[in-house]
Order: C-alpha cells, then structure tokens, then sequence
C-alpha cells in the first residue's frame, strides 16, 4: 500500500479530507529514520511547500496521531519527536545528542506491567538511555 493509500484509508474512517499538507508531511515522517520534531519537518518541507506553516505541520502530526498512522517518542524534557512506526517497538536514546533509534525485542514486547497504585496500566514502550557512538568517540 502506497503512503498515499494508507493516509488516505485512516483519514477517511475518521471522516477527514486528504491535503496535499497532510500528505507531505506523512511522507516526510515515514521516510524520516532519525524520529524528527515538528520543527525538523518544517525545515526539512518548507523547500519544496514555502506557504506550509509550523503550526499546520504541528496540526498534522497530531491528526496523524489520531488516526493512528504516527506516535510521539518524547525523551524526557526535550521536545516532542515523532514516528511513524505505530507498531510494539522502544527506543534507545542519546543523552547527548538526543538520537533516537527504533529497538525491536520480542522480549521488552513480552513485559508485563507491574501494578502501580492508582494507576490502570495498559500499553507500554521501553526506553534506553546511553550515548551514541559518534558522543561515545566524542568523550574519549
């Protein structure tokens, strides 16, 4: 299925029209590796759709959100990153340069969530913190 089809299909059961805007930035994120922020795919669109602005790509993202074609990856007191992969998967985390690579682990899949007072846990991601290679080499 093209990006186009899927978009198109997950708009549609929500009843939301299909925008050349909606459609740019998807493809944008799905071909993005690196989990951007919605100022990244700004930059990275505003070439190509000068009159796209920051708030319709923040608008976007969240429509993605919702029906169900991105989710947010956020490390924690950084900005929001975004990723198009939906499906079980983590993330490593670079405390220096705050890369982000996908991890896919059948067995984090597999954790069960432990009961927490007050709380009814469902879903869960893991996240590891570390440094990357290139901040690794930096430090040595």
């Amino acid at each position: 299925m093209t990006p186009t089809q899927k978009l198109r299909e997950a708009l549609a059961r929500k009843g939301l029209p299909l925008t050349q805007q909606r459609l740019a930035v998807f493809e944008a994120l799905e071909k993005a590796k690196d989990h951007p922020s919605a100022e990244a795919l700004h930059r990275a669109l505003r070439g190509k759709y000068p009159s796209l602005s920051l708030a319709t790509v923040y608008k976007t993202l969240q429509t993605l959100k919702d029906v169900g074609l991105a989710q947010v990856v956020n490390a924690p007191h950084a900005e929001a990153r975004f990723d198009a992969i939906t499906g079980v998967h983590h993330h490593a985390i670079c405390r220096g340069c705050g890369r982000i690579e996908d991890v896919f682990d059948a067995r984090l899949d597999r954790l069960s969530a432990p009961r927490v007072k007050g709380f009814e846990l469902g879903a869960h991601s893991v996240h590891f913190y570390g440094l990357c290679g290139r901040c690794k080499t930096k430090k040595l």
